[in-house]
């Protein structure tokens, strides 16, 4: 089976972690789009230099593909990665540092065309005549934000051109307010790229994973509640446009990360299942993880929606006093590793049943 799931993931340690412990016939199944930020900061690495974080995407994906897109949040960035933005000579910085992780890493690179509002069509076209030389496909990443905008027509035209490429319909975050706005945008999109050319790969990417779980749900629920998340119903309404087209997230996890701050956290254990998550909270005073973890364990959504992965496994091992990570961080990666894994099993899934009616018909 060619099932793919293409999750969306900043390289930091949390998100990494959740990718590489998903198992290993499920990860056959994944091919990741990486928004590159900076690596981890150490004493033999004060400019914290994104090719050791390269090394570590190549660790974990060894000769299988991935989409390699940039990050563009101030906290996440340094030099290096503000100069593949240089626009100079077709965004020769990045093309030539897509050469060097290939050429010299043997990376299984599909690279992001960069573009900004004002790009020209002709700037685009050399950058992706470049990459061409060193990948075979690229990918071409449209935010329904700019739907409107003369850039993304020019990038749908620019993907009718190229023998190989990948298109990635974005819809970034999407609250409940703002669902009916954002899914119509993408429909508008999605229509566009099919009247150029139908023929085109195209994936849908959204997260409706908050800043903040508790402000989602009324005071008297905010230490154990659940949320609504909405990237499959967004997915489900596009396929009646499109048929082929192929689903992927951001993992459970909020598109942007913001500014690290101090600030006083209380542990919490969540559980992604169908469109939903629901979540336990416990002061560190009341039992912490342990207590979350037990509590979760307990519940009805939890028994029910039971899936055998690496994540669920942390949980249950929480339960009975066996906390292996007591930062949020770690938390992070247990719910993105059940939620990766669950869209995984869903997608497998979803083909089963295709494969069986149209046999049955």
């Amino acid at each position: 089976m060619n099932i793919k799931y293409y999750p969306v993931l900043k390289t930091s340690i949390s998100e990494l972690r959740a990718l590489k412990k998903i198992k290993s016939d499920d990860f056959n199944h994944v091919i990741p789009i990486f928004e590159l930020t900076k690596s981890r900061k150490s004493k033999n690495n004060q400019g914290c230099d994104v090719y050791k974080k390269v090394d570590e995407l190549i660790d974990i994906m060894n000769s299988k593909p991935f989409i390699l897109d940039l990050t563009g949040e101030e906290s996440l960035t340094n030099e290096q990665i503000e100069s593949f933005f240089d626009d100079s000579n077709s965004f020769y910085n990045w093309t030539e540092f897509v050469r060097r992780i290939v050429e010299e890493k043997s990376a299984n690179v599909i690279p992001t065309i960069l573009a900004y509002e004002d790009s020209e069509k002709s700037t685009l076209q050399q950058q992706a005549e470049r990459l061409n030389k060193y990948c075979n496909t690229l990918c071409i990443r449209l935010s329904v934000d700019l739907v409107c905008d003369e850039i993304t027509q020019i990038l749908i035209e620019l993907a009718s051109e190229l023998d190989d490429v990948i298109v990635v319909i974005d819809l970034g975050l999407i609250r409940q307010d703002e669902y009916k706005l954002k899914l119509n945008d993408a429909k508008d999109l999605l229509e566009d790229i099919l009247a150029n050319d139908d023929s085109l790969v195209i994936i849908c990417v959204a997260s409706s994973f908050p800043s903040s779980v508790v402000q989602e749900v009324p005071k008297k629920e905010k230490m154990s509640s659940e949320i609504h998340m909405y990237s499959r119903d967004v997915y489900e309404e596009l396929k009646k446009i499109d048929s082929e087209l192929i689903y992927g997230d951001y993992a459970c996890i909020h598109p942007f990360r913001g500014e690290s701050r101090p600030m006083v956290w209380i542990p919490r254990v969540d559980f992604p299942y169908k469109n939903k998550l629901a979540f336990e909270r416990c002061s560190r005073d009341d039992g912490g993880y342990q207590e979350c973890a037990r509590k979760m364990r307990l519940s009805k959504e939890y028994e029910n929606n039971y899936i055998d992965c690496w994540g669920v496994n942390e949980i249950n091992s929480s339960a009975v006093g066996i906390v292996n990570g007591k930062s949020p961080s770690y938390w992070i990666s247990v719910r993105s590793n059940i939620h990766m894994s669950r869209m995984i099993k869903l997608l497998i899934d979803d083909n089963s049943n295709l494969q069986e009616s149209v046999s049955n018909f």
